[in-house]
């Protein structure tokens, strides 16, 4: 029997008939293997957590690879690491993962060994410089942390670093002995020289009928393939490489045949004759080292900007994977496709060879490529023609953040000069992201030619033909055409191309920023955290590493979906409604069912007892949500049933063939802004009416302000694991709020709680997700296990998360202000629109009423909040749920009427400030002021501004007013066992990377005054945390510290009397003595609603950043951020906590675009293809945060205040910066800076770009 052979952390594993088509490396590492450190999210090679290193067959260079990508059967002759090879507690631990715990850089840890990995990898290859290492994360999302730390931790083993660490258990490289270079064969111009390995020789087809009844063939040359389709056609069939097309379009199953050409030696290396000739199978990676190696040769110099922008597209992991011609094949099928590829392929007018038969095969442009059908034929090369000096090149790629994400729009420009008279001799023009039916600029092109380029009237006439040639088409969720961005956009491209290849001569100076690509000039980033920590109190308020943070970067933390499975296991997936509003007529789940793998179709008619997730009415619940629609469709992709599986992938696969019948389908309302103004979309929640009305009105000032969702992007999804007890149920839940799963099971089956135990040893991130909508997955889940009384596992995808769960609540307001010449509000009608998605349920409005004044006086504010209701997903709570919005919207009138007056700023706030907070203000403000060297950076701005047209600075302060809102019911329990005198501690409070176990280990520890490690917290279940209240608010570390703060006192009041009867006892005889003694040792602490701490947490941010005008892009310079965190339980888990809040608001203010189908309520930005996260380039350039010195709190907390929330209402200082810079961008085309321009958030590129209302009359040279 024929099987694929690999190693494994050194141990050799082989696959065949077992396996099915859909089984990755991912699958197998978790499943057969069970090595679970390799974690998953997005499954498309998005978001890093599947990373682990291979060398792959016939190479000898270690690479980062996203296993989640790869099939299982494409790992033939792989050598494969995982996280738990490099470092674990048996063996010891890496450096790489000692070090990245030391810097504190894992929070929630579910990512953490994809960063390893990935680092690892690129130390095997090469010892970079600090900048290479900051560009290498492309492929790696960190929802917690800020990326920050990480990069700190990992630069210092770049090569340029401050007594850079060095490693002695890097794998030795394979060094060539005639170049010198790592080997890497599948690009080497002395490949012929080497000696080949035994897969060179063996030629045999490689054939393996999968379990799925798929064929899978690996071939060594392309005859092999035709043989092949000769044999058995080309009906269905797939060419595997790489396999990352998946990543771009969705694959739910595989065609019948799949072939993979990996091995075809044909396809692979290069050579150069008169062009430069480059395998199609060569993946981007080998074809960046060919570039590389071929620019030093003559006419080939253009290929190092090509390689530049390689580096743009994807990530190294993917790149590692991806081939040329999968990149192309793509772009044949799928016109729309925006590929880069084509671009810089096409603007160089490279050809391509295709194979149409054994023996036969032709040429082709790439403009005929694109018509051409492609069944049954083989990409086999690229040719690159030679081209001398004056052949001038440009291409640009706009995305929405600085690395991993797909174009808006890219284009690339050739133009052959006559140099003596900068005379155009032909030219290329090639656009991607504007239409599938346009990418070359014929006419713009033809008027070029003989014309001087660099003149101002050449540009301009160009510029004209070229604005009426570009067809722009809509293509959701690109920015719409009515927008008109794209467009704008690829004008701009080509004028910034022109005057990147104007000589100096010609370019006036203030344009010369116009050539600037803002990413690439990006500088290595830095940071600095001041903090002050009283060693008399250690452990508390001392600085250390999380408790499981070595553990979390070994892979060895479990979380839940790390379970093993069970015996009899099962596996769910929701079926969603394809409609947001109608009436469901049928639900045919019959070809569903037939489906090889599927055991059951359950609906709302199946559940026994209540037919909700929510359990009103509470605090946090006012009304019920349907667990599955009975009927009545709410929302777009609602789930209405469950499809039961034997394994996940057919479950999901399944989803899709469960027919629905819908009647009185209607168009949905998703857009707050517009729900506003219908009385039956909103309900006025209450008000606030001024006390006074002041008279001396200068100018009277209306405006509105919108901001829109955001996804929590928690790293580990939603997932629940049942199974039947004698008892009743056990589930494993990722959820913040135990109690209330335990609540909406029971009432959902109509059984005991006593029956229900809910377990939660961590999360891996939550921001508020799981408070409540982990109990619709847990209730499914459990609903599938009672009715089939097996175990059963059911793991939303990133796109069911997406689609089917509420987000960040959108806000909007309308207001009107009277203010005099100072900005002083006399009176202001102000209203604000919270939009709670198709149900007000979680009264978000009533608890954070108060957060609307910020720190601002508001006796002369009538203030009215209503409840909205929209025809989307309950939205629920969010990292500072409605306390964010309010605070920024509060911020952004300030700033409007420092606009409109042209009044500073600061002044205006202050000169509005409540009087209460205003010396508490006036402190931080201070120093902040000169910590950030504000006044000098001011002038700084200034002056850039005025140098340069095409690149614009702001610089802008946001001030903060934060309370903690609510309380909290804990049950905290502490055992000490007498044999040893060692502590465990249950706490009721979830673990989900915010560091509550280590703050309360160190309050523990300072009370008892034991050492650290003799205390160990242990997971919560509903036995030893009833009735508990959620975690979350920014309140689970301060009351999970007075609960164990109680205990710690109470044990120590019942030993007192033991030590007065001893000699200076060590704690382990006291504790011995004292259990002979018969005192109990086991302590309980209630936390509860009397334990309300009132406190205010004062903050000031200064962002400074510069915009690209022509683009939209921007970068944040730099970021001075002072937070009042009281007196810190642990200063470096608060810093990790405000930098990662604040990150993920600048996210939300920014690039974290949520974009709805308007006509049918569908969600389009529904995975990592299209919603963006910040990554680790995308963060402040210099980020520098404060402690307010002194403060304090309460005695009962130590002093501490709550710091996982307060910072994410501090990033909308990103975007007041950023409109700063857009307002100085206007006043270059006529634009009084007075004149207030209307920018909903986030602050998108395209946003950015056409607020700065720039006129294609503008565009010059001189």
């Amino acid at each position: 029997m024929e099987r694929v052979q690999f190693k494994v952390n050194e141990k050799q594993y082989s696959v065949g008939s077992e396996v099915d088509s859909d089984t990755t490396l991912l699958d197998y590492l978790r499943e057969t293997l069970k090595l679970c450190g390799t974690k998953y999210m997005c499954l498309e090679g998005g978001c890093g957590a599947c990373i682990i290193t291979a060398t792959k067959n016939n190479e000898d260079v270690p690479q980062a690879i996203n296993s989640c990508l790869v099939s299982i059967t494409s790992c033939q002759e792989w050598d494969i690491k995982t996280i738990e090879f490099i470092g674990n507690r048996l063996k010891g631990y890496h450096p790489l993962q000692k070090v990245l715990a030391d810097c504190h850089g894992s929070q929630c840890g579910y990512c953490t060994p994809g960063w390893i990995m990935t680092m690892y990898s690129l130390l095997q290859t090469k010892k970079p410089t600090m900048l290479e290492i900051e560009n290498s994360f492309g492929s790696n999302v960190c929802r917690c942390t800020g990326y920050r730390p990480i990069l700190q931790a990992f630069k210092k083993f770049a090569s340029d670093a401050h007594n850079s660490y060095e490693l002695s258990d890097i794998e030795d490289l394979k060094i060539c002995d005639k170049s010198g270079d790592v080997c890497s064969k599948s690009n080497c111009s002395e490949l012929d020289w080497c000696m080949v390995s035994k897969s060179d020789i063996l030629n045999e087809i490689l054939h393996i009928e999968l379990s799925d009844k798929r064929h899978w063939y690996r071939v060594h040359t392309l005859s092999d393939v035709f043989a092949i389709w000769r044999e058995k056609g080309t009906e269905s069939y797939m060419l595997v490489a790489g396999n990352t097309g998946k990543g771009v379009y969705p694959m739910l199953e595989y065609p019948n045949l799949l072939i993979d050409v990996t091995d075809i030696s044909e396809l692979k290396g290069f050579y150069v004759d008169q062009n430069l000739v480059v395998g199609a199978g060569n993946t981007l990676t080998d074809v960046m080292k060919i570039f590389k190696t071929v620019s030093k040769t003559e006419y080939f110099s253009y290929l190092i900007g090509l390689n530049e922008h390689l580096q743009l597209v994807a990530h190294i992991a993917v790149r590692n994977l991806a081939t040329i011609a999968g990149n192309l094949i793509l772009k044949n099928q799928h016109p729309e496709f925006k590929s880069d590829i084509f671009i810089i392929l096409e603007t160089v007018g490279a050809q391509i060879t295709i194979m149409t038969a054994v023996g036969q095969s032709k040429t082709l442009t790439l403009q005929n490529f694109l018509k051409e059908d492609m069944k049954g034929k083989i990409i086999v090369n690229v040719l690159l023609p030679p081209l001398n000096e004056s052949h001038k090149i440009v291409t640009f790629k706009i995305m929405p953040r600085a690395q991993n994400a797909h174009a808006i729009v890219n284009a690339g420009f050739l133009y052959k000069i006559n140099e003596n008279q900068n005379q155009v001799i032909s030219c290329r023009i090639v656009y991607g992201g504007l239409s599938a039916k346009f990418n070359r600029s014929w006419k713009t092109e033809r008027y070029l030619v003989g014309k001087s380029l660099f003149r101002n009237e050449t540009l301009q006439g160009a510029l004209k033909i070229l604005e009426n040639e570009i067809i722009v088409t809509e293509n959701l969720p690109d920015p719409p055409v009515q927008r008109a961005y794209r467009k704008i956009i690829a004008l701009g491209l080509f004028y910034k191309g022109l005057i990147s290849l104007c000589p100096s001569t010609v370019l006036h100076p203030r344009y010369r920023s116009g050539t600037v690509k803002l990413h690439e000039k990006r500088p290595v980033s830095e940071g600095q955290q001041v903090f002050d920590t009283n060693p008399i109190l250690w452990p508390l308020n001392k600085a250390i590493p999380k408790l499981d943070a070595l553990i979390q970067c070994a892979g060895e933390s479990e979380y839940t979906d790390d379970i093993p499975t069970l015996s009899g296991e099962v596996y769910a997936a929701f079926v969603l409604t394809t409609v947001a509003l109608g009436t469901i007529e049928k639900i045919d789940p019959s070809e569903a069912l037939k489906e090889p793998g599927v055991i059951a179709f359950y609906s709302a008619s199946d559940i026994p007892g209540v037919n909700s997730f929510t359990p009103p009415v509470n605090e946090f619940n006012l009304s019920n949500e349907e667990l599955l629609c009975n009927g009545e469709v709410k929302f777009y992709n609602q789930p209405l049933g469950i499809i039961v599986a034997k394994s996940q992938k057919i479950a999901n696969k399944a989803t899709t063939l469960v027919k629905v019948s819908y009647s009185n389908v209607r168009k949905p309302v998703y857009d707050i802004k517009l729900a506003k103004n219908d009385p039956s979309k909103v309900t006025l929640l209450d008000t606030r009416d001024a006390t006074t009305r002041g008279n001396d009105i200068s100018k009277i000032i209306k405006g509105d302000n919108t901001v829109y969702g955001q996804y929590h992007f928690a790293m580990e999804t939603l997932l629940c694991l049942t199974r039947p007890t004698e008892e009743g149920l056990q589930l494993f839940v990722t959820t913040q709020w135990i109690d209330t799963v335990q609540q909406v099971i029971s009432r959902m089956l109509e059984i005991g709680h006593q029956r229900i135990d809910i377990y939660v040893r961590r999360l891996g991130g939550a921001f508020g997700i799981k408070i409540s909508r982990a109990s619709q997955v847990a209730a499914a889940c459990a609903l599938v296990a009672y009715k089939l009384n097996r175990p059963c596992r059911l793991i939303n995808t990133l796109s069911t998360n997406m689609r089917a769960v509420g987000k960040r609540l959108p806000c909007s307001t309308n207001f009107e202000v009277g203010v005099n010449n100072k900005g002083v509000i006399q009176y202001m009608n102000y209203e604000l629109y919270s939009d709670n998605g198709y149900v007000l349920n979680e009264p978000f409005l009533n608890m954070t009423f108060e957060s609307f004044t910020n720190c601002y006086r508001t006796d002369a504010w009538n203030y009215k909040a209503f409840n909205g209701l929209t025809d989307t997903p309950s939205n629920t709570w969010c990292r500072s749920p409605g306390s964010l919005e309010k605070i920024a919207m509060t911020e952004l009138i300030m700033e409007q009427i420092s606009y409109e007056l042209n009044q500073d700023p600061v002044e205006v706030r202050f000169a509005n400030l409540d009087p209460t907070f205003r010396d508490d203000i006036n402190e931080i403000l201070k120093t902040l002021k000169v910590n950030s060297n504000y006044t000098e950076r001011l002038v700084s701005v200034e002056k850039f501004n005025s140098n340069n047209r095409w690149k614009k600075r702001g610089l802008r302060f946001s001030f903060l007013k934060w309370a903690p809102v609510g309380y909290q019911h804990l049950n905290v329990n502490m055992s000490v066992y007498n044999d040893d005198g060692t502590i465990s501690i249950t706490t009721g409070g979830i673990e989900m990377g915010q560091g509550i176990n280590t703050r309360a280990t160190q309050i523990c520890a300072y009370i008892l005054n034991i050492p650290i490690d003799k205390i160990q917290i242990k997971p919560n279940n509903t036995m030893t945390s009833p009735n508990t209240l959620p975690s979350g608010g920014s309140l689970i570390s301060q009351n999970v510290g007075i609960g164990v703060r109680r205990c710690s006192e109470e044990l120590l009041r019942r030993l007192e009397p033991i030590r007065k009867t001893m000699d200076n006892p060590t704690w382990e005889e006291l504790i011995k003595r004292a259990f002979e003694m018969n005192v109990d040792l086991q302590v309980h602490a209630f936390v509860n609603e009397s334990d309300i701490q009132n406190y205010n947490v004062y903050g000031i941010t200064l962002a400074e950043v510069e915009i690209d005008v022509l683009t939209g892009e921007s970068e944040i310079i730099r970021v001075d951020l002072i937070e009042d965190v009281g007196r810190s339980i642990n200063p470096a888990i608060d810093i990790g906590q405000i930098e990662g809040a604040f990150i993920m608001g600048v996210g939300y203010w920014t690039s974290e675009n949520l974009v709805v189908d308007g006509q049918t309520g569908e969600l389009l930005t529904n995975r990592t293809w299209d919603y963006w996260v910040p990554q680790a380039r995308d963060i402040p350039q210099d980020f520098r945060i404060y402690f307010r010195e002194k403060s304090f709190s309460t005695e009962l907390i130590f002093g501490a205040k709550g710091t996982g929330e307060p910072a994410t209402c501090m990033g909308i200082a990103v975007p007041i910066a950023m409109r700063q810079a857009v307002s100085a961008a206007r006043l270059e085309s006529g634009i009084p800076s007075t004149n207030w321009f209307p920018i909903d958030g986030p602050y998108t590129v395209d946003k950015v770009a056409l607020s700065c209302a720039t006129r294609i009359e503008d565009f010059k040279f001189y």
